[in-house]
């Protein structure tokens, strides 16, 4: 099962901890919690038992054969109770792995998905699975009952996605590993050209606008070895502090 606990200020006793899952395998990916003290979380179900809510936008797992779904759930400020459970994916596996939350409670998850049929939305940046496994960001309304977007991520090799982050605007600020020459870097973006190799990835990090359409920025972070962003945050005036692994001798760091 997921797991979700809340300790107190001191560190000294639990607040709450709950199991979070069904009868299959269920593990989370992220976790940020609201000014209320809501907490959402995200990860993957492998489906079987998961306990989706009634209103919430998709009660029915999709790939109960295929490896399971993403999930994005809300649990109550005291941990008492769901105030949604929804699946996320398509016919083949999906996986959430960071999620934030805006002032207005509208979730935003990033996750990887291996569906041709993944659930993206008409005027999203990217509404075509590219191949591998694509990132996928999401945007659900506070009420957990529909997406406001949803895009797939990537090129024709496999992303893996990992950290996400939202600005008072509400544009999603996005990390994680591309082995794609094709991901969709933009123009004028730190680093326009794919470092790694065969097997060997590249950290991306991309900025998508509010209504989830285009891509603000999209670069590359590396050097000639394996490279991954695993967190992100966003500073004032949008700066974004990404933090990862890297294999390279020569990633790029800066002088001082």
């Amino acid at each position: 099962d997921a797991f979700v606990t809340k300790l107190n200020a001191a560190g000294s006793a639990l607040a709450y901890s709950t199991f979070l899952g069904g009868n299959g395998e269920d593990t989370g990916g992220g976790l940020a919690v609201d000014g209320s003290g809501a907490a959402y979380i995200t990860g993957h179900t492998d489906c079987y038992g998961f306990p989706s809510t009634g209103e919430a936008y998709d009660t029915t797992c999709n790939s109960p054969v295929w490896g399971g779904d993403a999930f994005v759930v809300k649990l109550d400020a005291a941990g008492t109770g769901l105030e949604y459970a929804t699946f996320l994916g398509g016919s083949v596996q999906e996986g959430g792995f960071g999620i934030a939350v805006d002032r207005s409670g509208a979730a935003y998850v990033m996750g990887v998905t291996g569906s041709s049929d993944f659930s993206t939305t008409v005027g999203a940046f990217d509404t075509t699975y590219n191949g591998g496994t694509d990132a996928f960001v999401a945007k659900l309304n506070p009420a957990g009952s529909g997406l406001e977007y949803a895009t797939v991520l990537g090129g024709a090799a496999d992303e893996w996605s990992a950290g996400i982050a939202v600005d008072e605007s509400g544009a999603a600020y996005l990390t994680g590993e591309t082995a794609s020459a094709g991901f969709p870097a933009t123009p004028g973006a730190y680093d326009t050209s794919f470092n790694g190799g065969v097997d060997v990835g590249d950290a991306f990090v991309a900025r998508l606008n509010p209504a989830g359409s285009d891509l603000e920025y999209a670069t590359f972070l590396g050097g000639s070895s394996d490279d991954s962003g695993s967190g992100i945050d966003v500073g004032e005036g949008g700066a974004a502090y990404v933090t990862g692994y890297t294999y390279s001798s020569d990633f790029p760091t800066t002088p001082g």
